[in-house]
């Protein structure tokens, strides 16, 4: 019983300072309102198979719509965010490309509520041969 008497009073102006510090920070950080912003991110094609290339005119960005704390989304920029198209399995020819919210890259407390196109069309061309490299 002493020991928990010692354990509560001991230095109880400190802990009850430490204790509304904390109070303080955590209403601060929940009075925060949630945000919907809109960022052009940037596409990046990854694992295009050897022997091709996309060619005619993919998009190089698309709009993606974030949902998340006002001041996180206030300090993103479209550099802090990617959008990966993996075409490892892409045969060559029109490609159709469907992007959903786990391919864009985001931050922590922040979720994607909408991309924009949703899908588009990739066309993955052959490479020409170097003639150096067919002899």
């Amino acid at each position: 019983m002493r020991l928990l008497r010692r354990l509560f009073v001991h230095n109880l102006s400190l802990k009850l300072v430490a204790l509304g510090i904390s109070f303080f920070l955590w209403a601060t950080y929940t009075a925060e309102p949630f945000e919907q912003i809109g960022y052009n991110v940037p596409v990046a094609y990854i694992n295009v198979p050897e022997g091709l290339a996309v060619g005619g005119t993919p998009p190089n960005t698309v709009r993606v719509v974030l949902r998340g704390r006002s001041g996180l989304l206030r300090r993103l920029t479209p550099a802090d965010l990617a959008l990966n198209v993996d075409m490892a399995t892409a045969p060559s020819g029109d490609v159709p490309v469907r992007l959903s919210p786990n391919m864009v890259d985001v931050p922590y407390g922040t979720e994607v509520v909408r991309i924009a196109p949703a899908q588009f069309r990739v066309s993955l061309v052959a490479t020409k041969i170097p003639p150096e490299a067919s002899e």
